[in-house]
């Protein structure tokens, strides 16, 4: 059996997506996680935002995290299929030890962005 590990996927979708046509999008890979022998303990989705720097001449994306369970096969086929959807610009996959932090920290820093900016230098041993 393959062991079981938790990750925060942070998936950008292309901004000319409805809210509709986004939602259908992470559905599909929520789905395939699913599908895929893994789970899905929370989801945030933190909406249209402007990218930090152009990627494919584009300037927003719509940005959504997803916290899960699974496994190295399982994050593999994941990425492979961002990449070949066009909708999605950029993903970012991140192994974590607790989701229920990793959750709560991600909320923190949506909340208030700057009161909270330590919490990404904690995280990434700076």
């Amino acid at each position: 059996m393959a062991v079981r590990n938790n990750f925060e996927i942070i998936v950008v979708a292309d901004a000319k997506l409805t809210d509709e046509e986004s939602q259908t999008v992470f559905d599909k890979f929520k789905k395939l996680i699913e599908t895929g022998g893994g789970q899905v303990k929370f989801e945030s989705g933190w909406g249209r935002r402007r990218l930090a720097y152009e990627i494919d001449k584009k300037r927003h994306g719509i940005f959504h995290v997803l916290y899960i369970e699974g496994n190295g096969e399982l994050i593999d086929e994941l990425e492979r299929q961002f990449g070949y959807d066009e909708n999605i610009i950029k993903f970012f996959v991140i192994a974590v030890e607790d989701l229920v932090k990793a959750k709560a920290d991600f909320e923190a820093l949506k909340e208030d962005p700057y009161k909270n900016a330590n919490l990404v230098k904690e995280s990434m041993g700076a």
